[in-house]
């Protein structure tokens, strides 16, 4: 039983001397007024210091409700978020919410990450045995499954590394069926089933190949950091000096922009063509194809949009996830008012989305709209496109359904 504790007694506090003037006993009246308290000083009061400027203010409550999720007859939940659908050019095709609403890009900045390496002629420089697998896993937010583990250390294997490199730090593989595995066997966690593995070993293996440090190629003064800073400016079609950036999950920077600028990059992953630099433009172009090539290397075999995505519609669009609500998608055809050709879609839910599936429910509906999914690819997609809210006995007690009008 916790007692309740007590303060310890303090001592009284001295009295003060009273050192008003006493005049002569005159009498109780006289004692009385000499008795009555003098008014306080009069102090000049010290000059506020000066305000705080204001922080800047994000653009809270442009983004449009974007998701409901209903139980029964009701709307139980509300998520909002914008969408940006941008051409090759920088047009803006349709958009739902603020198309240039901030966001951190978060993994979906993993291909232009990548981009630099490629394009140095230095991914070549390695005998990789599968390169174009090795390039799907460099561009990756894989979950952790065997396959992913293999890939990433046959890439470290082909450098010379090992995965006491990596700067990723460790978290239980993203599919649930590994996880309960290794806890199973007693299998200790390592850097491999990080997520960005397949990032950092990229990044290490490019500063190996330059001659530059490789244990601080995650630092955000580090050339790695700085050229992938350059590559998102470039594509992205802003000035790096207008790019907000800070610490990713996995360490290294991640680049914060407006929400178009991430659409009009992965337009140009779709479409490199009018990108001016022509090794740029072929490592694109190789990076979207190991992508769509190998989706399940570039997230998983089970319950990953970014690999539903792929495979529902081969060849016509590359998808990358980031974190906290955030969705890119390049589209190799699309067909909408006087657009004829590529185009990229950007996404974010402005809560976060820890569950994914505004996330999910916006990027399977965006892609409706814009005429790449149809009524068949929808029915495959369910489970990403309308997830049913089921009570214990699997009963559909409500759905996810979007709320999205693309204009």
């Amino acid at each position: 039983m916790l007692r309740r504790h007590r303060p310890p007694s303090l001592p009284p506090l001295p009295r003060a001397r009273d050192r008003s003037r006493r005049s002569p006993a005159r009498g109780a009246s006289s004692v009385a007024r000499s008795a009555r308290p003098r008014p306080p000083p009069t102090v000049s009061p010290r000059p506020a210091p000066p305000a705080a400027p204001d922080p800047p203010r994000s653009r809270v409550g442009v983004a449009r409700l974007i998701v409901e999720v209903t139980r029964g007859e009701r709307v139980e939940s509300r998520h909002r978020g914008s969408i940006a659908v941008v051409a090759p050019s920088g047009e803006l095709i349709a958009s739902y919410g603020d198309p240039d609403e901030f966001a951190f890009i978060r993994s979906s900045a993993k291909p232009f990450q990548l981009a630099p390496f490629v394009a140095s002629g230095r991914f070549d420089a390695y005998d990789f045995p599968a390169p174009v697998e090795a390039l799907a896993v460099m561009a990756a937010s894989h979950s952790g499954e065997d396959r992913h583990v293999r890939t990433v250390q046959a890439v470290l294997r082909a450098g010379g590394l090992t995965r006491d490199v990596l700067a990723c730090g460790m978290h239980p593989p993203y599919d649930t069926e590994t996880a309960q595995r290794l806890i199973r066997d007693g299998e200790p966690l390592t850097p491999l089933r990080h997520n960005c593995s397949g990032k950092h070993a990229a990044m290490a293996l490019h500063a190996k190949a330059a001659g530059w440090p490789v244990e601080t190629y995650w630092q955000p003064d580090h050339p790695i950091q700085v050229l992938a800073l350059e590559t998102v400016a470039t594509l992205g079609g802003v000035d790096a000096s207008a790019i907000v950036t800070a610490t990713d999950g996995c360490g290294v920077v991640t680049f914060g922009m407006p929400l178009r600028s991430l659409a009009l990059a992965y337009a140009r992953l779709a479409d490199p063509m009018g990108v001016a630099d022509a090794a740029l433009r072929t490592s694109l172009a190789r990076i979207r194809d190991a992508m769509m090539a190998h989706p399940e290397l570039v997230a998983g075999e089970r319950r990953r949009l970014d690999t539903a995505l792929m495979r529902a519609a081969p060849g016509r669009l590359v998808s990358k996830a980031g974190a906290e609500g955030v969705q890119a998608l390049g589209l190799l055809a699309v067909s909408r008012g006087r657009h004829h050709g590529t185009a990229g879609v950007a996404i974010k839910i402005e809560d976060g989305d820890g569950a994914h599936r505004a996330r999910d429910v916006s990027a399977c509906e965006s892609l409706r709209q814009l005429g790449i999914l149809d009524a068949a690819a929808l029915e495959g997609l369910s489970a990403y496109a309308a997830p049913p809210i089921v009570d214990p006995r699997g009963v559909s007690v409500g759905v996810v359904r979007p709320a999205i009008k693309l204009a």
